[in-house]
């Protein structure tokens, strides 16, 4: 079995609970109030910039050309148009995110940044592999049933349920199942299951 189903096995329980998170059930039934989406916004552009240095560093540690190609156009990808839709989305919304919404949702952030740190490349790949196939998995079901409300929401789900999406999480599979068999799988599957975790826990956050 590949590195990357194995993970994806191992953490089944953790990643059916994030994907039918409350923000990811209200946006897939077209009931995510406005204050919500407002706060999302605030705090996934934040995460954006996270995501933008987790690929950086993969960028510095890859083990060749086609890897560091990969992630050099993913940070491109995330500090230009993720970054534009972010400014378009917020300047249209009808209400401002609350003040201290980027700060309630710090777990993210924190834990992919000590994570990618102490574990770096194979656990960069680890913690993008499980943000991503969340991402992957949720959308997809959502844009699939057409319930998702038109305009900024719509967008960003299409987006993650796309061709390219998916192949971008194709390849950081490929990625971790070209890692030396010498990197053990224990710290890769808890910091794939507590990536999860960390993703309830700040979707949780447009709530509070």
């Amino acid at each position: 079995m590949s590195r990357s189903r194995r993970l994806l096995e191992a953490c089944a329980e953790p990643m059916e609970r994030a994907v039918s998170m409350r923000f990811a059930e209200e946006v897939r039934t077209g009931v995510i109030g406005d204050q919500a989406y407002a706060d999302y916004l605030e705090i996934e552009a934040s995460f954006v910039a996270t995501a933008a240095r987790l690929h950086g560093l993969a960028v510095w540690d890859a083990p060749g050309w086609t890897a560091m190609e990969r992630n050099a156009r993913a940070v491109h990808a995330l500090t230009t148009e993720q970054a534009a839709y972010f400014d378009t989305a917020r300047a249209a919304w009808p209400v401002p995110a609350r003040p201290d919404a980027a700060r309630r949702a710090a777990i993210l952030s924190e834990f992919a940044l000590a994570g990618a740190r102490e574990g770096g490349y194979p656990a960069v790949m680890t913690l993008l592999f499980a943000a991503e196939s969340l991402y992957l998995t949720w959308c997809s079901r959502a844009h699939r049933e057409g319930r998702v409300p038109a305009g900024p929401i719509a967008d960003w789900v299409a987006l993650h349920a796309g061709e390219d999406f998916r192949a971008g999480v194709d390849a950081l599979a490929r990625d971790l199942d070209a890692l030396p068999a010498a990197v053990p799988n224990g710290p890769l599957v808890r910091l794939f299951a507590g990536m999860l975790e960390a993703e309830i826990a700040f979707h949780d956050a447009v709530y509070a």
